[in-house]
């Protein structure tokens, strides 16, 4: 029997293409976020993201949440997950684009855990974005989902993992030795003292109150804030540095720098600094806040000479409101001046400072060409 005139036409290659493509997505970003969530920070998010009123930390988990729900409902549905994955795509090629722009040398896109050029991410979320629009039209007139309870439970599981699964209780923070208390004796009776020969006894909170050496917290976080803005007036020993740095083992009067061996503004800064050093010679202490990874990655061409604090290499550190370098000048200890320097590539030094000014921290910006 003749097929009849009737059937339906074959599928177009489109609603073949169309579940792979999204499914694909969505495992991609899956794999991405997780890396993420479970090693990374909000250090490594682009500073484009980070800016704004929620806060760094909040921004972190919102967007895990927002990656992770997304890319398991797109597991489930065609027709709802290609409108979810071309959103974040969307997201993700206009922040790669702008990172570009900038000329940053690590995208952000796994946290900091795994570093990705945006041009390596371009390279991946590109074609997989480009596919999708192909293939709008198998997506569009898919099935759609009719469970719709299992897919709400879904996106739900995905949104608050991240909130159940980071943990960053920050460490304990003592930067000295305790003093442990003496082992309770057995109570004499009191004998009637003579009053000529009576000595006044020691104050025990003598002992017990003076400060020991510095002692690196047993126990560390995932990440570290540091808020160089906020220590203008403060002793430095006394600041989240002092925490993780022995910051009495360096001097305590000069130019505090806070690098990254990955950043290219950092090595610009530095740069200037080094060849400006014969004709302004400073005492520079240098603060490294890079990861092992970052070190093997490094881009810092040359330095000053100066001396070096030491930081955890397993800890990572979220340095606002600006990213480095960072620059504190230091009189006895006490910062009496944060800059943050943003120089481009002809060399104009932005420099937005936190100064002392009648005991109070007076905000400003300058430009100076190097």
């Amino acid at each position: 029997m003749p097929p009849s005139v009737h059937a339906s036409p074959a599928p177009k290659l489109s609603a073949y293409i169309a579940p792979l493509a999204v499914r694909a997505a969505a495992l991609w970003i899956l794999v991405v976020s997780f890396i993420k969530m479970d090693r990374g920070s909000p250090g490594a998010l682009p500073l484009i993201i980070r800016e704004n009123p929620l806060g760094e930390d909040l921004t972190f988990s919102l967007t895990l949440s927002i990656e992770l729900a997304f890319s398991l409902v797109a597991l489930f549905s065609t027709r709802i997950g290609w409108w979810l994955m071309m959103a974040l795509l969307g997201v993700f090629l206009t922040v790669l684009a702008h990172l570009i722009y900038i000329g940053a040398t690590s995208c952000g896109c796994f946290g900091g855990a795994i570093k990705f050029s945006p041009y390596q991410m371009l390279a991946v979320d590109g074609p997989l974005f480009a596919i999708l629009l192909l293939a709008r039209q198998g997506a569009w007139t898919a099935k759609a989902p009719k469970h719709w309870a299992a897919l709400l439970a879904v996106f739900a599981l995905g949104a608050a993992t991240p909130w159940l699964y980071i943990d960053n209780e920050p460490a304990a923070t003592p930067t000295q030795v305790e003093t442990p208390s003496p082992a309770p004796q057995p109570q004499q009776p009191v004998q009637p003292a003579d009053p000529s020969t009576a000595v006044a006894a020691p104050d025990p909170s003598a002992a017990t109150g003076a400060p020991g050496p510095w002692k690196l917290p047993s126990s560390k976080p995932r990440w570290v804030k540091l808020r160089p803005s906020e220590w203008v007036g403060k002793s430095i020993h006394e600041t989240d540095l002092g925490v993780w740095m022995d910051t009495r083992s360096v001097s305590d009067t000069g130019s505090w720098i806070l690098y990254l061996e990955t950043c290219t503004h950092c090595r610009d800064f530095l740069n200037w600094v080094t060849a400006s050093f014969a004709t302004d010679p400073k005492i520079y202490v240098l603060v490294k806040l890079s990861t092992e990874q970052d070190a093997a990655e490094g881009i810092i061409q040359q330095t000053p000479p100066h001396e070096t604090g030491a930081l955890p290499p397993d800890i990572q550190w979220v340095v606002g409101p600006e990213l480095p370098p960072w620059e504190l000048v230091l009189e006895n200890g006490v910062v009496i001046e944060a800059i943050h320097h943003d120089v481009n590539e002809s060399g104009l030094d932005t420099r937005k400072s936190w100064r002392l000014e009648g005991g109070v921290p007076v905000e400003s910006q300058s430009q100076v060409q190097y």
